[in-house]
């Protein structure tokens, strides 16, 4: 483009100065093409240094995007799915996450909780993650505030307690919370008052928890709750 410019330029000027020079004046047609031809020319050139500059630009912005998608997925792998783990990865997972629950709560220290809940040092930060903090320059380990491991608790419904799975340590820590409750209820150590008055209307994962004292007291003598089975899969996570 600037080569042909320069070609036009240079006829322009020749052309214009043999006319001058045979008639002592440049024909106002020719002159007014020449002119038109320049702007042209001169605007053509623009579009192709605009053109030329957005190219550069997207094409940078692609090679960016790439190396920012492809460092991200070198940097962070996808953690395996609760669902594809052996029972003994599972048995292995679960007792990371009550440690991790327990040493939220300050219920000891990282070593007798290990110790509780079986776990080598090893094993238990491979399963635990960015969810165990610390331990390095004489700082203690400690839990992250939350998290987001998967869960198996049951769930108080009005035909009893079912079973649900949680990524949400809030969500378990407000059952666990409902059932302890509860328990006090059934061994007589919370009136029925105060329980429906902290229970009653409350949501935990979208769903409104099973506050009615009276049927909780059937199902309870009814044999319908499982208290033993609830409670194994509850006290840990008190």
């Amino acid at each position: 483009m600037r080569g042909e410019l320069s070609v036009v330029r240079v006829v322009y000027h020749s052309t214009k100065g043999a006319y001058t020079n045979a008639y002592g004046i440049i024909p106002r047609a020719l002159n007014c093409a020449c002119i038109l031809v320049f702007r042209i020319l001169n605007k053509l050139e623009s579009f192709h240094r605009l053109s030329v500059k957005r190219r550069v630009q997207v094409s940078r912005r692609r090679s960016n995007s790439r190396k920012k998608t492809t460092s991200q997925q070198k940097g962070k792998r996808s953690a395996p799915r609760y669902s594809s783990f052996t029972e003994s990865e599972k048995s292995e997972y679960d007792r990371t996450t009550n440690l991790i629950t327990d040493l939220r709560r300050d219920e000891a220290t990282y070593s007798k909780l290990r110790q509780k809940h079986h776990l080598s040092s090893p094993t238990a930060r491979k399963n635990a993650g960015r969810d165990l903090i610390g331990g390095t320059n004489g700082k203690p380990v400690r839990a992250s505030k939350s998290d987001r491991r998967v869960r198996n608790l049951m769930f108080p419904t009005s035909s009893g307690d079912v079973p649900i799975s949680t990524r949400s340590s809030r969500d378990a820590t407000k059952l666990s919370e409902f059932f302890h409750d509860r328990d006090n209820l059934l061994r007589g150590r919370l009136s029925a008052v105060d329980f429906e008055s902290r229970w009653r209307g409350v949501h935990v994962a979208g769903q409104e928890l099973f506050s009615d004292v009276i049927a909780i007291l059937d199902m309870a003598d009814a044999d319908v709750l499982n208290l033993e089975n609830l409670y194994a899969s509850t006290t840990e996570d008190r």
